[in-house]
Formats: C-alpha cells, sequence, structure tokens
C-alpha cells in the first residue's frame, strides 16, 4: 500500500563535486529518504515516483525567454550561486543540476494531486520559493509551488489556497507570482535581516511576519502558535502547502536563526495538525536547509508527523 509520500533518486544533485562548493546539502533528499526507511520503517514501495517537469509545464508560470537563460552556463551559475559552474559545458548542468530540479517540480505537482485525494501528501524535495516568472535567485530555478497551483487551477478553478512559508527566507518568488491572485493568501515567518529583502514581493503577502536575527523557540513558536489558527480561519483555504525549510535550525550558516530540532518538529506537527484538525488537505515540501544535520532533523519530524498526526503504522 502506498502512502502519498513524493520520492525519486533523480532529487539528488551531483555536478562533477562542485555542489560541495555550495552550503547546502544537495544530497538531503536521498538522505531524508533513507531515514524514512531505515529508522521509520516505511517500505521502499510505499513512495510515490514523479515525472520530471516539461517546459510545457514550466510555462504555465515561466517566460520562455527566460527558459531560453537557462542555456547559457553562467545564468545557471549565477542562480546557484556557484560562479566555477559557468566554466562547465551547459549539457551537463542541464542533466546534472536542472534536471533533478524538473523532477522536484513534477514531485510538487505529483504531491498536491495527492494532498487532495488523501487528505494529505509529502514531496521530499520542493519549495523553490525564490523563483519568479522570469528569474530564478538563491538556488531555486523553476517556481514548483505556482506551476503546480496553476496546474491544479485548469481543473479544479475556484480551490482556494494558503502557502504557509516557515523557510528562513522570504518567500518572495511565490509572493510576486501568486500573491496578487485572489484565490492565494500567503502566511510567512521569517528571518527580516537576510536574502532576498523584496519590498515589492512583500506588499503581496497577507500575513507577514519577519523575526529578528537568532529568534529561539519560545519567540518563534509562540509567533506561529498564536497567528497561523487566525490565518487559516479567515482565509478558509481548500489546500494548504507548507514549505518547511530547516534552515531555522540553529547553526546554519545562511538562516540566521536559533531554532532547536525539537522546535522544528513541533513547528511542522502544528501545522501539520492544524490542517488535518480542519480537514484542509496539505502537502509539504523540505524547501531550504543548509547543514548536513538537516536531513536527520526532516526525518525525525516526518516520522512524528506519520505517527502521531497522521496516524501510520509502518
Amino acid at each position: 500500500m502506498k502512502l502519498p509520500i513524493v520520492f525519486s533518486p533523480r532529487y539528488d544533485i551531483r555536478v562533477l563535486g562542485i555542489e560541495k562548493l555550495h552550503p547546502f546539502d544537495s544530497e538531503k533528499y536521498g538522505k531524508v529518504h533513507r531515514y524514512l526507511v531505515d529508522k521509520v520503517g516505511i517500505d521502499e514501495g510505499s513512495f510515490y515516483a514523479p515525472d520530471p517537469a516539461t517546459d510545457d509545464v514550466l510555462l504555465k508560470v515561466h517566460d520562455a525567454n527566460y527558459l531560453d537563460s537557462l542555456h547559457k552556463s553562467a545564468n545557471i551559475a549565477l542562480i546557484a550561486e556557484v560562479m566555477v559552474a559557468a566554466l562547465l559545458p551547459n549539457a551537463i548542468l542541464q542533466k546534472h543540476l536542472l534536471e533533478p530540479i524538473r523532477y522536484a517540480t513534477g514531485g510538487t505537482i505529483l504531491g498536491l494531486a495527492l494532498a487532495l485525494e488523501h487528505g494529505w501528501a509529502i514531496n521530499l524535495s520542493g519549495g523553490y520559493h525564490h523563483a519568479k516568472a522570469e528569474s530564478g535567485g538563491g538556488f531555486c530555478f523553476f517556481a514548483d509551488v505556482p506551476i503546480a497551483v496553476r496546474n491544479m487551477w485548469e481543473t479544479d478553478p475556484d480551490r482556494k489556497v494558503l502557502i504557509v512559508d516557515l523557510d528562513a527566507h522570504q518567500g518572495n518568488g511565490n509572493a510576486s507570482i501568486l500573491g496578487d491572485d485572489p484565490r492565494v493568501r500567503i502566511f510567512d515567518i521569517f528571518n527580516g535581516s537576510i536574502y532576498p529583502g523584496d519590498h515589492e514581493a512583500a506588499r503581496y503577502v497577507k500575513y507577514n511576519h519577519p523575526v529578528r536575527m537568532y529568534v529561539s523557540d519560545g519567540e518563534y513558536l509562540g509567533l506561529l502558535e498564536s497567528e497561523l489558527p487566525p490565518a487559516i480561519e479567515e482565509s478558509s483555504p481548500g489546500l494548504i502547502i507548507y514549505n518547511a525549510g530547516t534552515d531555522v535550525l540553529a547553526g546554519d550558516p545562511l538562516g540566521g536563526m536559533n531554532i532547536t530540532a525539537e522546535g522544528i518538529i513541533r513547528r511542522d506537527g502544528f501545522v501539520f495538525r492544524s490542517a488535518i484538525d480542519r480537514k484542509i488537505p496539505i502537502l509539504l515540501l523540505l524547501s531550504g536547509g543548509y547543514t548536513r544535520k538537516s536531513a536527520g532533523v526532516i526525518g525525525r519530524s516526518i516520522g512524528n508527523i506519520l505517527i502521531h498526526v497522521v496516524g501510520v503504522r509502518p
């Protein structure tokens, strides 16, 4: 029996070793999958496998000129923030960097469909929330959430969506693409002192909560637990998409926050339970996380959700 959890071995990003020049653990997806199999007891055959997003799918959101620009290695290097990648043949970057993100985008599309069918779903990748229609940034090439939402609207145009973004960084791409659509509301808690500082995108965020550097569990979880329930009640969504970034973890080199592993597990459980208790379908995406500890924390948190929130018994 399959669970509504989406994974592909193609999610992991390996580009001749140069991925190690970026703090992002580009192999965390496979590590989380392995944790769920080895530590939580999920059967290998229980996962759904996505198809990669084609150009036709990406064009639901992205400008054709932007997609064409990705055929220049220098442009990919800028978005990935690994400048040495500009020296590599574009075919290598297409195969080993962009193709995994195409699979991740396909995983978000599939995960959204599974969430509507089963009441919940998890994509063990995705959440590339800095990508805009005409540009990428912050290691985000394709706007998987807006693509999946617009794909859903083709057959379910009246469904309202609440994006809950708890990555350490402001979700400016999602806001710039979807934020002015009346069917979408965005709830965003992020470090207000770091990248991207996109004040234009912030205008489209209904529930905007920048926090201070090195915020700790008490303040962070108190804000979430007091502000999210009324946001859900007010927005009355037919779907919640949860960007569960682990770059909030203490010691993360890019997040600038001070949340413990236990705080993340409590956070994720609270968001998931807030949806499940209200019978609102929810899709969880991994988003950012730039420490080698992230994969283990994600695995523990998903294990907690499976066993204690949705009642899976491996």
